[in-house]
Formats: C-alpha cells, sequence, structure tokens
C-alpha cells in the first residue's frame, strides 16, 4: 500500500485504502480484483462479484463517513457493484482539491468458503471542489447502473449541493433523524422533491414508523371498529426526548428535539382520514424549540376517508363528509431517558359515535422493543396485547431494504408534503 506523507491530518484515512490519483482509480481497482481472484485459487474460496447498482453515499465530515465505512460490514445486500464514499469539506476558505482512495471490501455470505467483494471509492471534496460534484462523480461511477444516494448527515446549508447530487441520483436516501434543523430540513426536502420529480425518494425515519402504522391500521380490521374510524376526531402522539436535568452530556443539553417521526405520522393520519386544516389558523401551534405541535381541521374528504385498514378504498358506515367540531391533532413532547430522541411515545385517536366516546391506543412502557395496544370501547371491556414493534432497527437493514427497491415510494412522498404543508 502506498504511503501518504501528506502533512494534512484531514487527508489521512487509512480506513479508505490506498490513496491514488482520481485517473488511475480503475487501473488501481483492476490490480486488486487480479489479487482477489488469486487468493481464491489459493484458498479456493468462492468470491462473488455482482454489478447491479452503485451507492454513493455522502457525509459532511470524516467522522460520519468512517461510521458508515464500518456499517457496510454488516450490509446483507450483495448487489452492490461499488460504493462511492464522498466527504465534503464545504469550507469557504480552503482550496479546491479532489483527494481519492480505493479498496476492495471482501466480507462472508455465508461463511468464509462464499465472500461477497465490492469496490469501494472514497472522495474528499474541499472548497469549490464542492460545488463541481456533477463533474467529479459521474466518472468514479459504474457505467450503466442505477445509482442509488444515501445522504448520511444532516441537509447542508447550502441545498443546491444536495440537488446537485439528487440530479445525478435515481433514487435519494435519507436518514431524518439526523437533522440538525428537523423543520427546516424537512421542508426543505419536501421543496427539493417537487423539484426533482423523477427522482424517488426515501427516509430510514418512514421504515422506522412502519410497525406503528401497521398497528393503526389493525385496529380498524376488526369490523366493528369500522365505524368508529370514521368519526375519529382527535389524534394525540407523542415522541420521546432527553431529560434536561445535569447528569445530560453537553451535546445532549444542546440539541433539539427531533419530531419527524411523529409529524410523518400526523401528516399519514390526516391524509388517510381525509381530513382538512382549518382556514382559521389562530387555533394551530407549534414550537419546533420543545417539539410541541397543534392543528384544528373542519371537515373529512369522503373519497379520501378509508375502509378496513387505512389502506384502500372508501370508506363505510357513518357519513364522514359531515363538518364536527373539534377534529384535531396534537404533537407533545414526552420526556423518557431509554430511548433515543424521536423514537414513538404513544398514539391515541379519540372517537365519538352515537354520543359515546371510545379511546384506541398505542403506548410505549419502559421497554424499547414493546408497546402496550388498548381498545375502550362503550359497553365492552378493556381490551389490551403486548406487541412487539422492533423499535430499535439497525441501519444496516434498513438499508438493505431500501436498496431492493427503485420505484417511487408514492405514500411516503405525499405524507413528507403534507408535513411541509402542516408547518407552513
Amino acid at each position: 500500500m502506498a504511503r501518504d506523507t501528506s502533512p494534512d491530518q484531514g487527508k489521512r484515512l487509512p480506513w479508505a485504502g490506498k490513496k491514488v490519483r482520481p485517473e488511475h482509480i480503475e487501473d488501481e481497482l483492476t490490480f486488486l480484483w487480479h489479487l482477489a481472484a488469486d487468493n481464491m485459487r489459493i484458498s479456493q474460496n468462492m468470491n462473488v462479484r455482482t454489478s447491479v447498482l452503485n451507492l454513493v453515499i455522502c457525509a459532511l465530515d470524516s467522522a460520519s463517513a468512517y461510521k458508515t465505512s464500518v456499517l457496510l460490514r454488516d450490509l446483507s445486500n450483495t448487489h452492490i457493484a461499488r460504493v462511492t464514499l464522498v466527504i465534503l469539506d464545504t469550507r469557504s476558505n480552503l482550496p479546491a482539491e479532489v483527494t481519492t482512495w480505493v479498496t476492495l471490501r471482501s466480507f462472508p455470505i455465508i461463511s468464509d468458503i462464499m465472500r461477497h467483494h465490492f469496490e469501494q471509492v472514497t472522495v474528499l471534496l474541499s472548497g469549490a471542489a464542492t460545488q463541481s460534484i456533477t463533474n467529479i462523480i459521474p466518472p468514479l461511477l459504474k457505467p450503466d447502473l442505477p445509482i442509488y444516494l444515501w445522504w448520511v448527515s444532516s441537509l447542508p446549508g447550502n441545498n443546491s449541493i444536495f440537488h446537485r447530487f439528487i440530479n445525478i441520483s435515481d433514487r435519494v436516501i435519507i436518514d431524518s433523524s439526523e437533522f440538525s434543523s428537523p423543520e427546516d430540513d424537512i421542508c426543505a426536502l419536501s421543496s427539493l422533491l417537487q423539484a426533482s420529480p423523477n427522482c424517488a425518494l426515501s427516509d430510514l425515519n418512514w421504515s422506522r414508523i412502519t410497525p406503528w402504522r401497521e398497528l393503526v391500521a389493525q385496529f380498524f380490521d376488526v369490523a366493528e371498529y369500522r365505524p368508529y374510524m370514521v368519526n375519529i376526531d382527535k389524534i394525540e402522539i407523542e415522541h420521546a426526548v432527553a431529560p434536561s436535568d445535569e447528569q445530560q452530556s453537553s451535546e445532549e443539553k444542546n440539541s433539539s428535539p427531533n419530531p419527524i417521526r411523529a409529524l410523518l405520522l400526523a401528516a399519514w393520519l390526516k391524509t388517510r382520514l381525509g381530513w382538512q386544516l382549518s382556514e382559521d389558523k389562530i387555533q394551530n401551534y407549534h414550537d419546533a424549540r420543545t417539539g410541541t405541535y397543534f392543528w384544528h381541521m373542519t371537515k373529512r374528504v369522503p373519497t379520501a376517508t378509508l375502509v378496513g385498514s387505512l389502506a384502500s378504498g372508501n370508506s363505510s358506515g357513518e357519513s364522514g363528509s359531515e363538518a364536527k367540531k373539534g377534529i384535531d391533532i396534537t404533537i407533545r413532547p414526552r420526556v423518557q431517558a431509554e430511548l433515543h430522541p424521536g423514537n414513538i411515545c404513544l398514539i391515541r385517536l379519540a372517537t365519538t359515535l352515537d354520543g359515546k366516546q371510545a379511546a384506541f391506543t398505542i403506548d410505549r412502557g419502559d421497554d424499547d422493543e414493546h408497546v402496550i395496544t388498548s381498545v375502550e370501547v362503550p359497553d365492552n371491556p378493556l381490551l389490551q396485547r403486548v406487541v412487539n414493534v422492533a423499535a430499535t432497527h439497525k441501519e444496516t437493514e434498513l438499508l438493505n431494504d431500501e436498496l431492493e427497491i427503485m420505484r417511487h415510494d408514492q405514500l411516503y412522498e405525499e405524507t413528507l408534503h403534507e408535513v411541509f404543508g402542516l408547518l407552513t
């Protein structure tokens, strides 16, 4: 391996492989593949080389890039032809430079008898070079293969950089749990998506709330509960925040709540139930500092209200088009030290039918992986059950699922735009 004698410590990335000039990347990777082939003949291992997609990973600092590089060891997807790990140093006082490293990643699929290889190219862009992404990155990718972008950081202050990455990608994967300014970033994301309608976008946070959406839908798979669904008039959602005490680290004290999962759930329920915001917005309230929100709705749209499982179709039962008073959505924080901030803690759907109140609740206790679902309907005993929601998803598992999808996630994109509408 070549020895890096650069005096710039920021350009020493031993985990990234061999430092090479950009024009020598293909030659060096060919040499590494020859070495891998020799090892296969010696050890009689079966090496798997696939060429299905390019994965471009973008980080705003070397620490995040290293963390992501380590995560790739646990990635079970074997369809990656090349990983291009891009580190953006957007400080304006730096010279425009492009520094590259290459390595061949090798991991066992079943055992050491069968191993999976893919190429990793690490690119450090600094200064004005960060503005030339559309010229620098495409030549480093495997041609004629779809390009997946995984943006691992918060959105940059200059959204034009992110927009350039979108324009060269077929699919974009973000993780809104990493957003440093959740409200601003989620609104910027909605605007960017509208400006690039051909790009398929998904969010790992959307996958994290899938068990919660499924549990809400399951309430109304029961035929006798469907009339309650079309008469829901209040939704309460709670999300975890860190305790504000002296035991917190300085990083925790300076971090703001990230209510994006709660916002996505609220927007999803709003669209599924066919609710419309009241024209009188004086009652609406939102406080990004604490993660507290309130919206007042006026009526339901019959064609948007869903039957059965909140999944598809038109509603049956009592009319949902009748305007009702007090149709509200409330989001508030819950201090829960054992949960990572942003996790959903509670969903409660309150409904009134024939003058009688009922409630459908999903509540998280102290257990990180289980929730208690309960149904309180008139003239029936309280029904409760404990459900595993697998709250802590490994990033690699979520990413692996996303790499299997090429098409647009229409429901997520619709929900994202609804969040934008609620916040503006």
